[in-house]
């Protein structure tokens, strides 16, 4: 009977492992879940790529829709469950049983063929610090993962920005070389017509076709880097990097970037606002809280756990002598031969609460050092624009005068045309370096731990 009873019980345990089973097809499931997931990129591509995106667009899209924000709103869940069950240490663990027998012979005279039977138990430790440091650990873990997913999206605010600003700058490079190979072109075309005459030589010919040539290359090589550079900021935005089919979905940038501002004060000045309120900080501050509370609670495992217990217990028995019963209970814990392994632990639970410190002050000195290396960078940032503007400005001048005197004779053309190559270089450059400034203030303000993070979109 009891081999039929086992046999009962695990044949439809492996029909149903077996069916779950035979019916998985990989290839099907993989197939299913590339539509949906196509589609879903698809209608997002309608929905937030209808119009021109301004930076403050792209951020508040990607606050909601980038994957690393997403997955940190996660482990924000997680804590805050792992929180809500440290929590039910502190209420009464209840338990209900039922059930009913029925033999074929009565097991004794004292008993019936067939009856049913339930109890209830409520046990409540009355005496259990360790749970409130376990609590408390829990509390504070929370909080961590909190500041954390906000430390994250203030990333994912610079990640954005600097992803807005290649787009822009690659932008503005094409158009540069665009132009600048129209002109090529008008000159190389006006050098030919000269050099039929008698009045440039073949090499001097081909040294201005050269020119079309490396433009048309750069403008084609400019081109696809702003492809790359859009595919990057469509999946910092969780968006799919292929174009949708229709154009009016193409990614499009308004250049709305706002006006930013740099920190007023000294360095020290942004050091101290960067160590009074930096997330990492405040994130090392609760770690070291967590694991006081751990060593807190390792010491507790020297103490004793009381707690109390309520039963009932109810029967169909009528040959039973009594129906139903109460018992109540009272009792204590002390682990009396596990001292040398709780001992371990206490001093464990201490060394990991310096180590705890140590990555404190290691975090504290690296802030300092980030926020130094941002300024820094902000003022290489400015110095090199204005270098780069003023190259051009002489670059054009040099150029318009050596073109100036070739065309009057007075010149080599090879000469005007080296001037012409100088300048376009420096235009590129100049125009590369346009955004860096906003690029180094986006980053100092990460490294003080001040980065606006805005509120997710809202549904209108």
């Amino acid at each position: 009977m009891r081999n039929h009873l086992s046999l009962l019980i695990i044949l439809p345990a492996a029909l149903l492992a077996v069916a779950g089973c035979s019916t998985f097809d990989p290839a099907r499931t993989r197939a299913e879940q590339s539509r949906l997931f196509r589609a879903t990129l698809e209608r997002q591509a309608s929905e937030l790529l209808a119009r021109p995106l301004s930076l403050n667009d792209c951020i508040r899209i990607a606050m909601t829709n980038n994957y690393a924000a997403r997955k940190a709103d996660l482990d924000t869940e997680i804590m805050r469950i792992a929180k809500n069950t440290a929590f039910t240490a502190f209420l009464p663990n209840v338990s209900l049983s039922a059930g009913y027998n029925s033999y074929h012979t009565a097991p004794s005279p004292m008993s019936e063929k067939r009856f049913g039977q339930a109890s209830l138990e409520t046990g409540m430790p009355i005496f259990m610090p360790s749970v409130w440091f376990l609590y408390a650990a829990a509390r504070h873990g929370h909080s961590a993962a909190e500041m954390a997913a906000n430390f994250v999206r203030q990333g994912i605010v610079l990640e954005t920005s600097q992803a807005y600003y290649q787009v822009l700058v690659l932008q503005d490079t094409v158009n540069a070389i665009e132009t600048q190979l129209g002109a090529a072109r008008e000159n190389a075309a006006r050098i030919e017509g000269l050099a039929r005459e008698g009045f440039f030589t073949a090499w001097e010919r081909d040294q201005a076709r050269l020119q079309t040539e490396v433009r048309q290359a750069e403008l084609d090589t400019a081109r696809r880097h702003l492809e790359i550079a859009r595919a990057d900021l469509l999946v910092t935005l969780g968006l799919s990097p292929i174009p949708a089919a229709d154009a009016k979905y193409h990614l499009r940038l308004s250049g709305d970037t706002g006006e930013p501002k740099r920190p007023e004060g000294t360095t020290a000045d942004l050091v101290l606002t960067a160590l009074e309120g930096h997330p990492m900080l405040s994130i090392a501050d609760r770690q070291v809280v967590m694991q006081e509370h751990a060593v807190r609670q390792a010491f507790t495992a020297f103490l004793p756990v009381l707690n109390l217990t309520a039963a009932s217990t109810w029967t169909g028995n009528d040959l039973a002598e009594h129906a139903s019963n109460w018992m109540t209970a009272f009792g204590g814990t002390w682990k009396l031969f596990s001292g040398l392994a709780n001992v371990a632990r206490y001093k464990a639970a201490r060394v990991e609460r310096r180590r705890s410190e140590l990555e404190r002050e290691s975090t504290f000195l690296n802030v300092m050092a980030q926020v130094i290396a941002a300024e820094a960078a902000v003022n290489d940032a400015i110095e090199e624009a204005r270098i780069r503007q003023r190259a051009y400005e002489v670059a054009a001048a040099k150029h318009a005068d050596y073109d100036a005197r070739s065309r009057e004779g007075l010149l080599p053309l090879s000469d005007a045309l080296d001037a012409r190559a100088d300048m376009d270089l420096a235009q590129v450059a100049m125009v590369k370096s346009r955004y860096q400034e906003r690029i180094a203030l986006a980053a100092l303000d990460l490294a003080m731990g001040v980065t606006l993070v805005p509120e997710a979109p809202t549904d209108e």
